[in-house]
């Protein structure tokens, strides 16, 4: 199946048989190997993905879904200032998150704070269910978001005056 969509900012045209997932084809036909199989049902959140702008398990999306919407994977954020505010709260929380879940924790990150920037207790618990490496501890993830949440207030407000 002939499928063209939208990757990271770049036009993307491919070959592939209906049936392949999303997070399989990111990492053989595009090199992007940061959205991770983990547990192939949706649940670990190692393999998330921005999808129309929303969070998505690229192991539970079948490729010809992908006609005509929009992909960001972590390579892709890497490079907006929406990632700098998530960097700068899980560093001054003092998280170092493993290789294997990073893009999950910053994405889920992310897709919190377009949705909330103050979000309570029960939202970032929620929002951070989904991913189940703990490589640093959960009240440093919270906090780290928290920070986030802060810096991209600040980076708005200053942006607005």
């Amino acid at each position: 199946m002939r499928i063209e969509f939208t990757l990271n900012g770049q036009n993307a045209r491919i070959n592939a048989p209906t049936e392949t997932l999303l997070v399989d084809l990111l990492r053989r036909e595009f090199g992007l190997s940061g959205a991770r199989p983990g547990c192939m049902r949706g649940q670990c959140g190692n393999c998330a993905v921005l999808f129309n702008g929303a969070l998505t398990r690229a192991c539970l999306l079948p490729v010809f879904r992908l006609e005509g919407c929009e992909v960001v994977t972590i390579e892709g954020f890497l490079r907006t200032k929406e990632f700098a505010d998530i960097e700068y709260g899980f560093e001054r929380a003092g998280m170092d998150p493993c290789r294997f879940c990073i893009s999950s924790k910053v994405l889920v990150a992310h897709s919190l704070l377009l949705s909330e920037l103050e979000p309570s207790d029960l939202e970032i618990e929620r929002a951070t269910s989904g991913v189940w490496c703990r490589c640093t501890s959960y009240s440093s993830f919270v906090n780290g978001i928290r920070y986030a949440a802060h810096a991209r207030k600040r980076r708005y407000n200053e942006r607005n005056f």
